[in-house]
């Protein structure tokens, strides 16, 4: 079993099924509404951990009702909580969904509360122990897994991946949600994967990001920023993966599995918390984005987040089975 160490957003969903998306000033009634255990942090630990990987979650809550929900899920999951602490004077963050019934596409505001105020020291010693307890079971055969996003604060999750690539780690960034303030250069070059979505890739990239060939564009670009390997995932048009062998950039299009979408809305996080997974047991990158591809395709064809995730189970079969 690999070693994974999150460092992520914990946020309560509250999720409100329409028709369709609302057009800007429109009000629209929904059919449905729900409340759910979320956050990019704690949807890619689980993803992660149901596919077998050992995780450890570095995040913040609440003392409110919202963040005492979040641990008896921990536990179930078989995720070491010991660094989620909670903060006495900052809520529990909350996001807001609105889903299309017509397409499974969504939207989403995302209040990130407690999620802000993560201490780079939390961060730090989760590392030191989580690598330490790694070496003692595993050896230095397989190398840890750190795997953060964009829902915590900067000061964060960039000492995370200085602490994680000076201690040997791989390092995955998710880079989402996109900053309001723009990405330190610096951070790139502690990057060794890059994940983000096509709507991610163009922000950054500053380039329109609609199919793979531009993705490709898009990933050349980001490349020389620091990164050893840039992902950018396109939906129904599969994922694209980028990196520098011998000098030269050398693309591999994966495409996307036939699936009918119901909710998109973890079908990214399925995919990177996968992706940790694989990598964390030596697979292959093309074996591992094949897995993380089936993850995040059977995550879309299910309603909420955690609920949504699949097991290891459920992704071979999908591996085994469908033609992609």
């Amino acid at each position: 079993m690999g070693t994974v160490i999150v460092l992520g957003s914990i946020i309560t969903d509250l999720v409100a099924r329409a028709p369709r998306l609302p057009l800007p000033g429109e009000s629209l009634i929904g059919d449905e509404f729900a409340l759910f255990l979320g956050g990019k942090g704690i949807n890619q630990a689980i993803a992660a951990a149901r596919l077998g990987a050992s995780v450890t979650l570095i995040g913040r809550v609440g003392t409110d009702a919202f963040g005492d929900a979040f641990f008896p899920v921990l536990k179930q999951e078989g995720i070491n909580s010991a660094y989620v602490t909670r903060d006495p004077t900052i809520a529990t963050g909350v996001s807001t969904l609105i889903i299309a019934a017509d397409s499974g596409q969504n939207m989403i505001v995302v209040n990130q509360g407690a999620n802000l105020a993560i201490a780079s020291e939390s961060v730090e010693e989760a590392l030191h122990a989580a690598q330490a307890e790694h070496v003692q079971k595993q050896g230095t055969e397989k190398r840890a897994i750190f795997l953060a996003q964009c829902e915590t604060s900067s000061a964060s999750y960039i000492s995370g991946m200085q602490r994680a690539h000076t201690m040997g780690m791989l390092t995955i960034l998710n880079a989402a949600p996109i900053p309001r303030e723009q990405l330190d250069t610096a951070l790139f070059s502690l990057i060794d994967i890059l994940v983000v979505n096509e709507v991610e890739a163009a922000a950054l990239a500053q380039a329109s990001v609609t199919s793979p060939k531009e993705a490709q564009v898009a990933a050349e670009q980001l490349l020389t920023r620091g990164p050893r390997h840039v992902i950018i995932t396109l939906g129904s048009q599969g994922c694209v993966w980028s990196t520098c062998q011998e000098k030269q950039v050398v693309h591999q299009s994966l495409p996307a599995f036939t699936i009918k979408a119901l909710d998109a809305t973890a079908a990214g996080d399925a995919f990177c918390g996968a992706l940790a997974a694989c990598l964390s047991e030596n697979m292959p990158m093309l074996e591992a984005l094949r897995c993380a591809s089936a993850a995040g395709a059977l995550t879309a064809t299910r309603k909420g987040a955690i609920a949504a995730l699949p097991t290891a189970t459920e992704v071979e079969h999908l591996l085994s089975t469908a033609e992609q």
